[in-house]
């Protein structure tokens, strides 16, 4: 049972988690201990009070954490961790991506039997700090896709848990150490030239996914009409990390969506899409084929 700083055991709530341990990296170590926290931080992300909304079970926010442990030496512990979440599309059995990201800078400490506590407002256990950063991320984009600029309070979080942790000397949360890491994120998030992106996520799922159980052509279209400005966004910002997980995130959706439409809307898509993401230009090419 995980406690919080209040000492209070919460009740389910507003997010469904599941944490899952790779140690196919790891020999010769107490495979307990992982089924253990993989348990602890299952509840410690599913019994905590994220929001003040009220979800139904089958509201809450789905998501995933894998972490892939690639050293062990006594109680410190580092590897990756892959981060996912999904939401459900308005009246119909499909859920679509809202954030896929793989932190490839996850070091933490943990001891057997530990108790696991967490108070936001201080930042005292960098395995928790991450969780929690990465919880408030999703969250943020999940309001941020049900209302325009919904997320900007779990964002602000994400940011809070970003400063508590310059204090420190764990990887991850400096400013500038890259381009893809937790202060980058948040940062992007934040930033006056990326926000329309915070736009697009709301006009994408309310007037495009959540429309096409009504009309298919008119939520594509909506779709479509808002991807020029993915296009400004790069120009003005370039190589961002939130574009670039937003493409990510959707390519395979807009790439199967985008199927029936014009040769044009194809071509037009294929140039947004290739300048954020042209690691992934072979994969855009489906679009022209």
């Amino acid at each position: 049972m995980v406690a919080l700083s209040n000492g209070l055991i919460a009740t389910a709530q507003d997010v469904k988690a599941y944490v899952r341990i790779n140690t196919d990296q790891i020999e010769g170590t107490n495979k307990e201990i992982y089924t253990e926290l993989s348990n602890d931080l299952t509840e410690f992300i599913n019994s905590r009070r994220w929001t003040d909304a009220t979800f139904s079970d089958e509201e809450r926010i789905e998501c995933n954490f894998v972490i892939t442990l690639e050293k062990a030496a006594g109680e410190n512990y580092s590897g990756q961790l892959q981060v996912q979440a999904s939401r459900p599309v308005f009246n119909s059995g499909y859920n679509t991506t809202l954030f896929n990201f793989l932190d490839k800078n996850l070091q933490f400490n943990y001891t057997q039997y530990q108790k696991l506590e967490f108070d936001e407002n201080t930042y005292e256990n960098n395995l928790l700090s991450t969780i929690a950063f990465y919880v408030n991320i999703i969250v943020g984009l999940n309001f941020d896709s049900f209302s325009r600029y919904g997320g900007s309070r779990y964002y602000e979080k994400a940011e809070m848990i970003v400063s508590l942790a310059q204090g420190s000397n764990d990887v991850g949360w400096k400013a500038f150490d890259s381009d893809r890491n937790r202060y980058a994120l948040v940062s992007n998030y934040q930033d006056e030239r990326l926000k329309k992106l915070r736009d697009i996520i709301y006009e994408y799922h309310r007037f495009g996914l959540d429309e096409m159980v009504n009309s298919v052509e008119k939520g594509r279209t909506n779709i479509f009409n808002n991807m020029p400005y993915l296009k400004e966004m790069n120009r003005a910002v370039p190589y961002s990390i939130a574009l670039q997980l937003f493409v990510e995130s959707k390519m395979n959706e807009l790439l199967d969506m985008f199927k029936p439409a014009t040769s044009k809307e194809k071509k037009d898509l294929y140039d947004i899409l290739q300048g954020i993401l042209p690691t992934q230009t072979n994969k855009f090419q489906e679009l022209l084929n």
